[in-house]
């Protein structure tokens, strides 16, 4: 360790440094807004609070997640593997931290282990230090600059995003990005143990990473599908060409690699058998819009970078080349799996944080080694390092970039988080007054945060759909008392929702992404369909709002008075307030 600890020491800072880039935005809140903070966390990548509010589930004794919204449903199968939110929750449990110190704390430390993990693997792919440190710079502060525009975005003075950098949302990819690039890492000290470098000893722990190359392989399909799904894409297209070269004792490896990882994933195996006998199974499934097709995708990016590997990336070292050439091998059976499937994952995570950290370093790697190949063939400026000179350029650019990201994302986010302030007596009060697993009714914005800061059931949330729990009869229902609350009446549903807003929120409630995903947009669900929903809402506003409530248990209503003054709570005889401060009143329901 000690050996490892001089040999990368540059390495160990640069992780320092990004780490602190990363976590900075969400330190710094607090002390910036003192006079206003309310302890409601400053998040604003795409899907963040649902990820929190499964961290904060996990803390309340319901690690499984089976449903984390709902009373009931808690044994249910799990529909998104909980391996990730189990980890980032323990971790803050293990030091005593609070949920914002936490993810705090799990923005640090992924973000340094995350640096580290790219820059091994570039370390031994390259064996250039400079090489893999400006590669897992590139990765880590500025993989928005492959995408579309983001590169335009910062020519021109802006930022490539204002969600902050997107590689550390917890929970994904913030784990799964370590767990990927760990398992290249220790897999390729495990199948060429000689190129470990100087490290003295470390060529003979073969078996060593073989075994936790096997442990993170198994651990991620409790993890996030596309993680285990690329990397067995990958394995699958290196043992193949071991096959050609009649490598027999590394396919056998591979063999017992793969077939490790299974015996690992059987309790998961279990839980897909669990799910397919779950009575709502096919209408919550329905949500998550795989869509049938057998279309080839190719896209730009994944074919481009190959055709440069085959023309650029040097060929001297060929189990390097080998091992790459599978690598840029498995984005193509991946993101066409579904010529044999006919069943299309959403292709768009493979291209995000598989595809697009890889294609960065491999851009990086041949460019840097091919400035330096033909400046000493050609002999030119022979006092000038020019591969040094534009590693140096990389990792400037990319620290700009994170720097200005992260700037940018915190002065957009900053006026919902300060508004986000008013509901911290609301979950002050709860907390103290609450009973844990109580269910409370509240707006859907204010549900997000009682779920993220209670130990509190929701009568509805944004991610309550993507549970088993979640009926379609259930979810209409959450919506219907929606617009039940909003003043709508049964004979103006009839025009409304064949009309937007009505007509999108419906379909993506009810159906998620499955029109937008079939049909090219959530606004194609049927009439027929939506016209069967009137009659369900006109049947809903028959049944007593008293009894609807205690059907589903619910022990406090949350009333923001300032976005939702329509609601008129107040009228109702059967709710008593115990609680109001500012804009919010609370209500207990009198059993």
């Amino acid at each position: 360790m000690f050996q490892l600890i001089k040999i990368h020491k540059w390495a160990l800072l640069f992780a320092l440094f990004i780490g602190i880039i990363v976590a900075f935005p969400q330190f710094y809140f607090p002390y910036d807004h003192a006079d206003t903070y309310k302890g409601i966390y400053i998040a604003n990548t795409d899907n963040e609070v649902g990820y929190l509010g499964r961290i904060g589930e996990v803390r309340d004794g319901h690690p499984l997640l089976g449903s984390i919204n709902f009373k009931d449903g808690k044994d249910n199968p799990y529909i998104q593997s909980p391996l990730g939110e189990n980890i980032i929750a323990r971790l803050g449990g293990i030091l005593f931290l609070n949920l914002n110190g936490t993810i705090l704390l799990a923005r640090f430390l992924f973000a340094f282990l995350g640096f580290l993990a790219v820059y091994g693997f570039v370390f031994l792919l390259s064996k250039e230090k400079l090489t893999a440190i400006s590669a897992a710079t590139a990765v880590c502060l500025a993989k928005s600059l492959i995408s579309r525009g983001g590169l335009i975005a910062l020519l021109k003075g802006g930022a490539p995003t204002v969600h902050f950098v997107d590689f550390y949302r917890p929970v994904h990819p913030m784990v799964s990005f370590l767990f990927f690039f760990g398992f290249l890492l220790f897999f390729w000290l495990f199948l060429y143990p000689e190129r470990a470098g100087r490290v003295e000893g470390l060529a003979r722990k073969r078996w060593v990473f073989g075994v936790i190359s096997t442990l993170i392989l198994g651990s991620s399909f409790y993890l996030y599908p596309y993680t285990w799904s690329f990397i067995y894409a990958f394995l699958g297209a290196l043992c193949l060409i071991f096959l050609f070269q009649k490598k027999w004792q590394d396919i056998k490896r591979l063999i017992l690699m793969g077939l490790g990882g299974v015996v690992i994933a059987i309790p998961y195996f279990l839980n897909i058998y669990r799910s397919f006998l779950h009575p709502y199974f096919t209408e919550v499934n329905v949500r998550f819009g795989l869509t049938e097709t057998h279309q080839i995708i190719l896209g730009f990016l994944v074919p481009s970078i190959f055709v440069l590997f085959l023309l650029f990336f040097p060929k001297e070292g060929r189990n390097r080349y080998i091992f790459s050439l599978a690598l840029l091998t498995a984005p193509f059976i991946v993101l066409n799996q579904q010529l044999i499937t006919g069943k299309e994952f959403h292709s768009g995570h493979y291209h995000w944080f598989f595809n697009q950290p890889l294609a960065i370093i491999f851009l990086v790697t041949m460019l840097l080694y091919q400035l330096k190949f033909w400046q000493q063939k050609l002999k030119l400026f022979k006092n000038i390092n020019i591969s040094k000179i534009t590693a140096c350029l990389i990792i400037g650019a990319s620290f700009y970039t994170g720097i200005v990201i992260q700037a940018a994302s915190y002065k957009e986010t900053k006026p919902q988080i300060l508004e986000d302030q008013r509901s911290g007596p609301i979950v002050e009060w709860l907390n103290k007054n609450a009973n844990k697993d109580e269910v409370v009714l509240s707006d859907i914005h204010q549900s997000d945060i009682v779920s993220i800061y209670t130990s509190l059931n929701q009568f509805y949330a944004f991610s309550s759909p993507y549970y088993f729990s979640a009926s379609n009869e259930r979810v209409l229902n959450a919506l219907f008392l929606s617009y039940r609350l909003d003043g709508l009446k049964g004979e103006d549903a009839q025009a409304l929702f064949l009309q937007n807003p009505y007509r999108y929120i419906i379909s993506k409630t009810v159906f998620g992404v499955y029109y937008r995903d079939t049909f090219g947009s959530a606004e194609a669900i049927p009439d027929e369909i939506l016209n069967s929903f009137v009659k369900k809402y006109q049947d809903f506003l028959l049944i007593p709002l008293d009894r609807f409530l205690k059907m589903d248990d619910v022990k406090y209503v949350v009333w923001d008075t300032k976005n939702y003054p329509q609601w008129r709570l107040d009228q109702y005889g059967f709710l008593s307030k115990v609680y109001e401060t500012g804009d919010f009143k609370i209500y207990q329901i009198k059993y």
